[in-house]
């Protein structure tokens, strides 16, 4: 029984001493690095790179833009009897953008204290995605008095074929100043504006003059388009997981696995995520692609050292792609995560 027991325990050893495998896992919570030792030497050490992948950028938040929609042509209504300079169309008088240039170019009223209206066609609406979500519609127009003297304006638009006015505002003097009005909502239907529905839009100003030689005149008339875009896909960010530095005696051959360790938690986040992972002198990093590509599918990449062939090593995202269930964590599984996280395991060849 004695022999079995020292025969049991020279295999242990000898284990120990060919094998040389041990793990470290990270998460953002635990940031403990573990020794792999042979005979009291150590031989390797590998801890969490200090420059991590900022995996928090990847959580969706909406972002505020506005599309500016300058007139292109005249519209339904063309009333303001008066332009300077008189050749051209009226809407080429007010499409200055971004910087107006006021006295220049305007249209303007005449007859003596009648409103009179212009509408012109707008520039298409691009937008910047499918994801894009209508907050408003805004009518910026910019005017003044020919001079000192009260004059009144109000913003329009045409949706529908219906005429919608804002509200009438009084400006004094020869000083020029821009007036806005917003539309949450399109005043048809009630609903958020569509894209569709912006394309067809018309917007202009109606003015009213002191009198027939004291006109309101209009430079400039535009429409913001405000929207609210979250990102759902795009690339995955980039840094560092892992420090693999060998003792400087140790010339052998190393082999380095990488797994994903949390693939039931990302998968309640996200439609896939790819990582291009890479680690400079492997024979890996002499191939193409040099990198290897960790998924939720594939679940581990394998990496190949000969010989000592640096004093140290890194095991980096460098880029990749991935795609949400949607841009609402709300809509997401429970205990879902966007953050993966990873098994380090350094072993000899």
């Amino acid at each position: 029984m004695k022999k079995k027991l020292v025969f049991i325990g020279m295999v242990l050893l000898a284990l120990v001493l060919t094998t040389g495998t041990f793990a470290y896992t990270y998460t953002n919570f635990n940031t403990t690095t573990l020794d792999a030792t042979i005979a009291d030497a150590v031989w390797t050490t590998y801890q969490p790179s200090a420059n991590q992948p900022n995996w928090s950028s990847i959580l969706p938040e909406g972002e505020y833009n506005s599309e500016i929609l300058v007139p292109v042509a005249a519209g339904d209504d063309t009333d303001l009897p008066t332009q300077y300079p008189g050749s051209g169309e009226h809407w080429d008088k007010v499409d200055d953008q971004p910087d107006p240039d006021d006295s220049d170019t305007y249209v303007s009223t005449q007859t003596s204290k009648q409103w009179e209206k212009d509408l012109y066609n707008l520039s298409d609406y691009a937008g910047s995605g499918g994801d894009d979500t209508i907050t408003g519609v805004t009518v910026y127009f910019r005017y003044a008095a020919g001079g000192d003297y009260d004059v009144r304006a109000i913003a329009e638009i045409k949706t529908y074929d219906e005429a919608f006015s804002g509200p009438t505002v009084t400006h004094y003097g020869t000083d020029f100043t821009t007036e806005s009005w917003e539309c949450l909502v399109n005043p048809v239907t009630e609903e958020p504006w569509t894209g569709e529905e912006i394309s067809d839009l018309q917007a202009g100003i109606t003015m009213r003059g002191n009198n027939k030689s004291k006109p309101a005149i209009c430079t400039q008339v535009y429409v913001a388009v405000n929207y609210e875009s979250s990102t759902t896909q795009g690339e995955v960010p980039q840094g560092d997981l892992f420090d693999i530095t060998p003792h400087e005696e140790y010339t052998g051959d190393m082999l380095v696995k990488i797994y994903l360790t949390n693939t039931a938690s990302l998968l309640k986040a996200y439609q896939y995520i790819n990582m291009k992972v890479y680690m400079a002198d492997t024979l890996e990093a002499g191939e193409t692609p040099d990198y290897q590509v960790l998924s939720i599918e594939t679940g581990v990449v394998l990496f190949n050292i000969e010989g000592g062939s640096s004093e140290d090593y890194t095991v980096e995202i460098t880029g990749g792609s991935y795609r949400l269930i949607s841009d609402d964590p709300e809509e997401w599984g429970a205990g879902w995560s966007i953050t993966p996280e990873f098994y380090c395991e350094v072993g000899q060849r």
